[in-house]
């Protein structure tokens, strides 16, 4: 258990409440994966569990249907009730392609609400078209929406150039900006309920019949036991050369929340049964089911902890006065630490040496890093301990203290000693005829006659 915690720890960076810290970790060892990208963070408090080339820039896929469907539900205030019609050249755009669609017919008249169904449950080309012509008048301009709402949410590394996902030079996301989008959609109560449907009834249109549609995400269907996953609150997948396997979720137990991303997953018949598997979902559940057995959220420091000390001047009574965390600290870290699990490393330019009385309860007087393992987990203020009034008698020690402490005024008052010396003991003078200094024995000028 140990082991498992050192290695987790040694590649776990966390951002912890109340305070803040880099939110950012490396890909955790323990877990055996295939996938060339994994991100997983907590919804709750921005702790970054698994971090596995979140940052790689890599075509997005379908998973850019998470944008599309967003400012799809941002601009049509009733999707029920809207209609758009799918483009009459709509087979002249896709020709080629290999894109997925629902086979739409150039004119078909369909409700926006089951084009939502279509993009977020098989990713239909067609179906992203009809959404992008239908609210912006073109896709050009729909695309232009897409990268402004990427921008509102932080994605500085996500590029859009079509509502496909199909590969283009000039179209990237990274993991953590897909996070931020799924974030951004997990509020949303429409996103959430159609991205979990596993069978829609999709009704009769003016052009065809009515049909029934089948999600892509066997994360969501029980029969397959190796990818089924029951805490899934919201989700979407995708599928390019260039992406690979894509995955991203969010999922919710126990009172914890987590957003998953993994991409560039592998599709290959790794037990040798002619199917392949596909490793984005597999190595997505794995993330999670370690994560939820494994992760606790646990207090890591507390205001009675004594983590140092610092000298005192002008006080009899006290010498110094102890150190102790600003606050009490929380974090998400394996289930067994606690506060005895954690060390204080003092950091020694933003910690005060010594400080004069009076003193305050409470008063911020250095920062620590807070470790488990060689592993910084978070930093925090530390504050005086306890109340150290200022007193006469202090003072005094406290001048003379300071007096001998500096080698210039420790040479100086030698010089001084050794001059009296000099004066009363041996008398030694100086003798303005002869020019120079005299000793005079006895400390007495001798007189004229006296026997030498």
């Amino acid at each position: 258990m140990k082991k498992l915690f050192s290695a987790f720890l040694s590649v776990l960076l966390v951002a912890l409440l109340p305070v803040s810290a880099a939110a950012e970790s490396l890909y955790n060892s323990e877990i055996s994966v295939k996938s060339e990208i994994l991100y997983l963070k907590s919804v709750d408090d921005g702790t970054v569990i698994f971090d596995k080339n979140a940052t790689m820039r890599c075509a997005p896929a379908a998973l850019l249907n998470i944008a599309t469907a967003m400012v799809v539900l941002n601009h049509v205030s009733d999707i029920n009730a809207t209609q758009f019609t799918v483009p009459e050249n709509i087979n002249a755009i896709l020709a080629g392609t290999n894109s997925a669609t629902m086979l739409f017919k150039g004119g078909e008249q369909i409700r926006v609400v089951d084009l939502l169904h279509c993009i977020l449950m098989r990713s239909a080309a067609d179906a992203s078209i009809t959404l992008a012509v239908g609210v912006a008048g073109s896709v050009e301009a729909f695309v232009g929406l897409m990268n402004e709402y990427a921008v509102s949410l932080g994605c500085d590394n996500t590029h859009f150039v079509n509502v496909t996902g199909l590969d283009d030079e000039e179209q990237y996301t990274t993991a953590e900006d897909v996070a931020k989008m799924m974030e951004d959609a997990g509020k949303n109560e429409t996103f959430c309920s159609i991205s979990l449907v596993q069978t829609y009834d999709f009704p009769a249109t003016n052009l065809s019949e009515a049909r029934q549609v089948y999600t892509s995400n066997l994360m969501l269907r029980s029969g397959y036991t190796s990818y089924y996953y029951s805490y899934i609150t919201a989700a979407k997948t995708g599928a390019t050369t260039n992406a690979g396997r894509c995955v991203a979720l969010i999922a919710s137990r126990d009172g914890y929340t987590y957003v998953a991303v993994v991409m560039k997953g592998a599709y290959i018949d790794d037990d040798n049964n002619g199917v392949n598997e596909n490793y984005a979902f597999i190595d997505c559940k794995a993330m999670l089911t370690w994560t939820f057995r494994n992760i606790r959220l646990r207090v890591i420091t507390d205001t009675t902890q004594t983590v140092g000390e610092v000298a005192v001047r002008y006080s009899l009574k006290y010498d110094h006065v102890r150190l102790v965390p600003a606050e009490q600290i929380t974090a998400l870290v394996p289930s067994s630490v606690d506060t005895g699990s954690v060390v204080f490393r003092i950091i020694e330019d933003q910690t005060e040496t010594e400080v004069s009385a009076p003193v305050k309860k409470g008063d911020v007087l250095g920062k620590a890093e807070v470790l488990y393992g060689e592993q910084v987990l978070t930093t925090v203020d530390l504050v005086a301990a306890e109340d150290i009034s200022f007193d006469l008698p202090g003072l005094i020690v406290g001048v003379f203290r300071n007096i001998f402490s500096s080698p210039v005024t420790v040479l100086l008052l030698l010089l001084i000693l050794a001059a009296a010396v000099a004066y009363f003991v041996i008398g030694v003078r100086y003798d303005k005829k002869m020019g120079k200094f005299r000793v005079i024995h006895g400390g007495k000028k001798k007189k004229d006659g006296d026997s030498e």
